[in-house]
């Protein structure tokens, strides 16, 4: 009985552990329209994000993070977001759509623009 226990223990750890690990994909139903991917943006203006989105189940709103910090909460599905201008270099930007409890659920896509 102990060593069935450990057995199922153990592999419920390991699959945590695992679907832990899976990086959030693309979603087709997350799309940063303008700028595109790659694309060049002045350093000196302020960055105007065009989106749209269609969220999926238990998804409500939708926010927006430079380089992994939080930029801005998206409360219309689809619309424009003005970011403060970025210093010169590279970097990304992501939408990720979050639950009413403002917790990620999978659903996002996101670009890098590169500013000089």
């Amino acid at each position: 009985m102990r060593t069935k226990f450990i057995r199922t223990s153990s592999t419920l750890l390991t699959l945590s552990i695992a679907l832990c690990a899976i990086p959030a994909l693309a979603d087709d139903n997350v799309k940063i329209t303008s700028p595109a991917d790659g694309g060049k943006v002045k350093s000196s203006e302020p960055v105007n994000i065009i989106y749209d989105i269609t969220p999926g189940p238990g998804g409500d709103h939708a926010h927006i993070y430079v380089n992994d910090k939080e930029a801005g909460i998206l409360r219309k599905l689809k619309s424009s977001f003005s970011l403060d201008p970025l210093p010169a270099g590279t970097h990304s930007v992501c939408v990720k759509v979050v639950n009413r409890g403002h917790a990620p659920i999978g659903q996002e896509s996101c670009i890098k623009v590169i500013s000089g």
